[in-house]
Parts: structure tokens; sequence; C-alpha cells
């Protein structure tokens, strides 16, 4: 088959589709014959060797896929050979042929593209993972969601706000608020000229927020945390803050590292306020049958038409290298997603 490995730390420049194994198939496994494949900020990191889950180099990565089940092992029931699904992988997505465990994998609505359903996993997973796994969730409840003009973020938007939330956003930029606010942000804003912080304080007065969901890490962590009213957590889902690692970066890096090495659980306990970090191939590797169960829950609101994916960019395979610089420069809103040809 086709892939196109991780076979070193490189530049998006180096990346090349290439001859690499098909994987092999196992009893709880489906092999995928990929149609779309989607893009994250994970695979940034792992293709610059700093992202400590990946595997050893060389690999395939690519955590969601959609495509048709080529074979399935001996002890899948849930889907046959010929099925349109997407799936959450573990790594080898971007390629040809992909596996996928059982219950990590749903039937596509016939409603959706692969592009669409290749969209779906990573995002709506760590959104709706974020939201109602990690602690309680009011109707009332007040969020703030960095990032919100992600993937994942503007995920999260539509799930809080099915959910009766009030929500709070951050963005870089003035187009990017303006996303936000059609996608039912009452407070927007810009983190580049604003201190998301002191703008909340300014907004709520005396009152405080119930969820923060942060990809952004950092110093970030106690901003938030100090927002919060008792009862209220801080969901970790990412560290785009330490993103950067390399000399020149230095002199930003080490405060923002210092800053999250020095939160205290004790203050935590003595104020009722919680930190919870996310990662979803850990959640998938240890507890599959959550995955399935939320993955069932999301295409449930897609089949009551309540969300919606959004896609920037639909690119064939061949243009990795344009994708990976696209999210690595920030340049995008929602998902990138590429088609396999």
């Amino acid at each position: 088959m086709r892939a196109i490995p991780f076979q070193k730390p490189c530049a998006a420049k180096d990346l090349r589709i290439v001859d690499w194994p098909t994987p092999q198939i196992t009893p709880n496994s489906v092999l995928i014959e990929v149609k779309a494949f989607g893009l994250n900020f994970a695979d940034i990191m792992a293709r610059k060797g700093q992202y400590n889950d990946a595997p050893k180099f060389p690999f395939v990565p690519g955590y969601e896929v959609s495509g048709l089940v080529k074979a399935i092992g001996n002890e899948v029931k849930s889907v046959k050979v010929g099925d349109a699904v997407l799936a959450l992988t573990h790594f080898g997505g971007y390629a040809e042929f992909a596996l996928a465990e059982e219950q990590a994998i749903v039937k596509k609505p016939d409603a959706l593209t692969f592009a669409e359903a290749a969209s779906i996993p990573v995002n709506f997973l760590t959104a709706y993972h974020a939201l109602f796994e990690t602690g309680t969730f009011l109707p009332n409840a007040q969020v703030l969601i960095h990032a919100g003009a992600g993937g994942v973020g503007l995920s999260a938007i539509q799930l809080a706000r099915n959910a009766g939330a009030t929500i709070f956003s951050t963005a870089g930029s003035e187009e990017k608020l303006d996303l936000l606010r059609t996608f039912g942000v009452k407070y927007a804003i810009n983190y580049r000229t604003h201190d998301f912080e002191k703008e909340v304080l300014r907004i709520l007065g005396s009152a405080k927020l119930d969820v923060v969901l942060d990809s952004v890490g950092g110093a970030s962590f106690k901003k938030d945390l100090a927002l919060l009213r008792a009862h209220g957590r801080v969901v970790g889902y990412g560290a785009a803050a330490l993103s950067e690692r390399n000399l020149f970066a230095l002199p930003k890096i080490i405060p923002q590292v210092l800053s999250m090495l020095t939160l205290s659980m004790i203050d935590l306990m003595l104020s009722s306020k919680s930190f919870c970090g996310v990662n979803m191939l850990r959640v998938a590797q240890e507890n599959p049958e959550l995955i399935q169960h939320e993955l069932k829950q999301i295409m449930d609101l897609f089949a009551a038409k309540k969300v919606k994916t959004v896609i920037s960019k639909e690119l064939p395979w061949s243009q990795i290298a344009e994708a990976h610089s696209l999210l690595e420069g920030r340049h995008s809103t929602g998902k990138i997603v590429l088609i396999v040809q």
C-alpha cells in the first residue's frame, strides 16, 4: 500500500507518499480502505519528535479516518466488509489502509461525505469527553473555550450551546471572532489584544466560570483556575504554548513550563476546584467502551442535525506538506482533511 510515514523528525516540506507494509488484521480490529483522514495538531508535534505517545520513528501517523471496511477480525460483530465507517485510529491513518479497533468505529451516516466523516472523531470526541465526561455540566453553565476557532473549539462550542451554556471563547483575529459569534459564542475575546482573564472578570463581575476548556496550556492554566467558582473545573487537552521547542523559543517557553509545574494540588482542594487532563489516545486504549458510547452520542447529534462539522480545507493527500504548514502556522479554522486518491 501507499502511506505518508514520519521517517524521522522533519519539516512539513519533507513529507512524501511512499510504499509501506499493509497493517495486519487482529481478532478485534477492522481494516479500513481509507477515503479521507483528518489532520490534528498532535500530528505536527509527532512529526517534530515532540509527542511522547508517538511510536518510535519511522511510523505512519494519523488518528482519524473514514472509508470502507476491507476486512474484519474474527471477533468483530458490529460492521461487515463493504460498510462505510468513520474511526479513531491508534496512528496509521495517513495511508491507503488503516487498522482500527471495533469499539473505535461507527458506521458513516449516508448524509455525510467521507471528508466530513473523517473530520469528526478527534474533534468531537475530545470536546464531548472534556465537557460531559470529566464532571457535572449544568444547563446554565458559564463556559470558557480557548482556541475556539479550531476544530475541537468549534465542536465544543456547538455541544455547550446545545446544553444551554453561556459561552466565552478566545481567538487571535477579528475574522475568527466573527466566526465564533455565528456559532453562538456570546463573549468572543481576542487574546492578542486583551488579557482573557481580565476580560472575563470585567464581563462577569463577581460571578465565576463553571468550566474552562484549554488546549493552550502554560501560564493560561493558572488564569483559568482563578476564574473558576467552587466545584468548577479546568480541562486541559493540549499545550500549544509549548509547541515551539527550540533554542530561540526557550526564553518564552521556560516561564510557561514553570507556571504549569507550580500548580498547587492543595490550593485546588481548599478552593474546591479541579484540573482534569484529557488524552483521548489513552482513553481509547484503556477505556474503549467509553469511546464507543461517546461516538454513538455524537452520531445521534449529527443525525438530529444539532451539530455540524467545519472543514476549512479539503486537499488531496499529495498536498500533505501544504496541509501541515497551514495547521502549524495556525492559518486554518475548523478541520483540515486530506483525500486519499
